[in-house]
């Protein structure tokens, strides 16, 4: 059953009543790692004078500023994870994700305290779906999206949704804080499908026809098929 999620910049405003986390993806001046490589990649792909290697350098500062003030996005040198989606996806694919022209709002609201899980999971959103995926870059089923989450989280869940579920505290609805990881009965019985609840009644989950994206848990379709919920921290 083919869905389409609509983006909106609610979700945004919604992280403002979260508690202090710290930021799980930012690249600043000095950092040296892979995901400094991959965006010189594409900072060398657009034209911009990098060196293409793990080293946050100077010229990669300037050539952020340059692409963050092209863009439209608050100039900072620092990649934040408005800039790297704008790199990794694209301007127009991050314009049309959270329908918004106004990218710089969208920093300015991503740019506030928020749960490093959360962050984590939306940088992956619009990955394909892929039976048995557990990387971007092979795409991602259900489970292995949530384990692939957690895990770059510093913390390590089982790789099916059942495993999951019983690795957990069981949680009513109303207690469900952003973080904790909701479960469905889809294609077996018990919990089959899960995805992370995000906040305002909306999870991000590895769907088969939309791929890593947000729903909304009074979605007629999620709601029929509500299993349970746990809280793994």
């Amino acid at each position: 059953m083919k869905r389409k999620i609509l983006f909106i910049l609610v979700f945004f405003l919604a992280f403002s009543s979260m508690n202090n986390y710290s930021f799980a993806i930012t690249l600043r001046p000095g950092d040296v790692s892979d995901e400094v490589q991959n965006i010189k990649e594409k900072l060398y792909d657009l034209g911009y004078n990098v060196s293409v290697n793990k080293v946050y350098d100077e010229k990669t500062e300037k050539a952020v500023k340059l692409y963050q003030k092209e863009a439209k996005l608050p100039i900072t040198g620092i990649v934040d994870d408005i800039t790297y989606q704008c790199l990794t996806l694209g301007r127009l694919t991050v314009i049309e994700k959270y329908k918004t022209f106004d990218l710089a709002s969208i920093a300015r609201q991503m740019d506030i305290n928020s749960n490093p899980i959360i962050r984590t999971a939306v940088r992956f959103m619009g990955i394909s779906y892929r039976w048995g995926g557990e990387a971007p870059s092979t795409g991602f089923d259900c489970s292995g999206f949530v384990q692939y989450v957690f895990r770059l989280n510093g913390i390590n869940l089982p790789r099916t949704a059942d495993l999951q579920y019983d690795a957990g505290k069981p949680i009513s609805i109303s207690e469900l804080r952003p973080g904790d990881l909701v479960f469905f009965t889809t294609y077996l019985p018990g919990a089959s499908h899960d995805g992370i609840y995000i906040g305002n009644g909306k999870f991000i989950a590895a769907n088969t026809s939309t791929g890593v994206s947000i729903c909304s848990l009074d979605d007629p379709y999620w709601k029929n098929r509500y299993f349970g919920a746990v809280r793994i921290q």
